[in-house]
């Protein structure tokens, strides 16, 4: 397993909730670990921009930056240790990544994946466009387990059924391409805020005004 372990673990808090903000005290009792060690290593995230904050009265809610670049590379790497961890469990999966990479270096198909998940008891392809000769000759050209079923979508499909589906957040692994599903994400993160931040209404943890701030905050970032 590649990575600083306790960085990692921290990154994973978010990147598995990727709807909800947390304080240094939540992780903390997340993980196990203690105030000071998790509540140093947040400061050193937030000073280098990989997590960003939104004031809540005395306190402060920390979730992750996606324009940073450096929190694209934490979220890679544990996208790409899941992917480790699940190829070892399910030897098949070895030859399922192996015919779709090999698929990918065919020249009609180049550049129309974005990528490949493995989700509950799917396989997810993200298509550029679901062309019909496409999908027929990734459903001709990759054995799939038997157990498993081909789901074929879009980006943007995939990004509404992504953001409605807490379980697929928190339970998938990336096959193909973890670079193009963390852009995705990117392009998704302030809706996944402001859904969870909705909801957390409900309970008083967050005002409608914190998720306008941290939009605001996002978008003058990027002018």
């Amino acid at each position: 397993m590649i990575g600083n372990k306790l960085e990692q673990s921290i990154i994973s808090v978010f990147q598995n909730n990727p709807s909800k903000t947390f304080s240094i005290n939540e992780i903390a009792k997340q993980l196990k670990k203690s105030y000071p060690i998790i509540n140093l290593k947040s400061n050193f995230f937030l000073k280098e921009g990989i997590l960003r904050k939104i004031n809540i009265g005395r306190s402060y809610q920390c979730f992750l930056n996606l324009e940073n670049e450096k929190t694209k590379v934490l979220m890679a790497i544990n996208e790409i240790n899941n992917r480790e961890t699940f190829l070892e469990q399910n030897k098949d999966f070895e030859m399922v990544r192996g015919q779709a990479q090999k698929l990918c270096e065919k020249e009609n198909v180049k550049g129309k994946i974005i990528s490949i998940l493995v989700y509950s008891k799917n396989i997810i392809f993200l298509l550029e466009e679901l062309e019909p000769s496409l999908i027929q000759e990734f459903q001709t050209s990759i054995m799939i387990p038997g157990r498993y079923k081909s789901v074929f979508l879009t980006a943007q499909l995939f990004k509404e059924e992504f953001a409605n589906n807490i379980e697929m957040q928190k339970n998938h692994v990336v096959l193909l391409d973890v670079n193009s599903y963390i852009n995705i994400l990117r392009d998704i993160a302030n809706k996944l805020l402001i859904k969870g931040m909705l909801v957390d209404v409900g309970t008083e943890k967050i005002s409608t005004n914190s998720s306008r701030d941290i939009i605001k905050k996002r978008d003058h970032k990027n002018e």
